[in-house]
């Protein structure tokens, strides 16, 4: 009963509180060629949010707010900007309007994100950047609405980095 408690939990988005799973990301830009990037990302309420690549590159991106902080150690460089729009994930999915068998479509940012659930979980998000790439983030070993510690949000700049500033 706890299993389907959590399934029909979050098969309603508005019920989200944080988000945490294993991810693949695919992006194809217009000449059909791809890249792919594994990693782990974390959300939570309060407009908080990680995505931590680990291959190919090692990079962490950090949303807090309307703070936005990419730190990328192969390259020694950090990249702090203010974002006028909050990238907020929960609030993307509880925004999410049901447009089908397992399928969800929700608007953010100039982007028109389709939502792929199955059994339940958040399966797939697909959406175009603004680069015209397609984008198809697939996810796994989702964890849903457990406790995240702030912590994980906290980022550091080591000293030596090369620190870019865009407004």
């Amino acid at each position: 009963t706890i299993l389907f408690f959590n399934i029909l939990l979050f098969a309603d988005f508005n019920t989200l509180t944080s988000f945490q799973a294993r991810f693949h990301q695919t992006i194809t830009n217009e000449q059909n060629s791809t890249i792919r990037y594994e990693g782990l990302v974390f959300a939570k309420n309060g407009n908080r949010a990680l995505w931590k690549y680990e291959k190919p590159i090692v990079k962490s991106i950090y949303y807090l707010g309307e703070l936005v902080v990419v730190i990328e150690p192969e390259l020694e460089q950090a990249i702090v900007s203010h974002v006028d729009k909050k990238y907020d994930i929960l609030e993307i999915l509880k925004n999410a309007k049901k447009i089908g068998t397992n399928r969800y479509e929700a608007k953010c940012c100039q982007n028109v994100y389709t939502i792929f659930t199955k059994d339940g979980k958040i399966e797939k998000i697909a959406y175009k950047d603004k680069l015209e790439n397609r984008v198809f983030i697939d996810f796994y070993e989702q964890k849903i609405n457990q406790n995240i510690d702030n912590k994980i949000f906290e980022y550091n700049i080591p000293f030596y980095y090369d620190v870019i500033k865009e407004r």
